[in-house]
């Protein structure tokens, strides 16, 4: 199956997890990365803002602000292609851009990628060696590869497969998973 076409059947099945268990399912992966030593430790912390069926991260956000850490979040950047690291203020500075995503607006604050203390990256789905299936266009990827800091996919472990990963794929060092935290290393 090539990769369009899992990413298809991964939505399909995504979509129809009930809203109850995925609220539960969210509390927990929250609970599990908030509690890691790797995200305790982290003071400059790149997260993404989710929206549709991702895994809500707008708490985990919060409890960044709260505890005076520097949040980025990641602004598409067309040419070249890749993510930039933006600083976060507030939910009502940000406005839709590429893809509907929520961003904050051009002119604020950036840092490289290599100043980060934690990325937190979404996807589809992951495998047990932290691969993943995004969303295509190899954004994350790029990302990845310029920076050293420790990453942490969240996902469901229904959603936890066996993957090919080709290789520009970039994969994360653990997995947030609602039954707890998975280390590739």
């Amino acid at each position: 199956m090539d990769k369009q076409e899992l990413r298809r059947l991964l939505k399909r099945e995504r979509a129809k997890v009930f809203k109850e268990d995925r609220a539960k399912w969210d509390g927990e992966i929250h609970r599990v990365l908030t509690e890691s030593p790797v995200f305790q430790g982290a003071q400059r912390v790149m997260i993404y803002l989710s929206f549709g069926w991702e895994i809500d991260t707008w708490p985990i956000v919060e409890d960044l602000q709260r505890s005076g850490r520097e949040v980025y979040v990641p602004v598409v950047r067309k040419r070249p292609k890749g993510l930039v690291p933006t600083l976060y203020t507030t939910k009502e500075s940000l406005a839709p851009a590429v893809f509907g995503i929520l961003e904050p607006p051009p002119g604020t604050p950036t840092v490289e990628p290599d100043r980060l203390d934690l990325v937190v990256v979404p996807g589809l789905a992951f495998s047990q060696e932290g691969y993943r299936i995004g969303y295509g266009g190899g954004y994350y990827d790029r990302l990845l590869s310029n920076t050293s800091a420790p990453t942490v996919g969240l996902v469901y472990t229904a959603f936890i497969r066996a993957l090919d990963p080709d290789p520009w794929d970039q994969p994360v060092d653990f997995l947030a998973t609602e039954r707890g935290l998975i280390s590739r290393k």
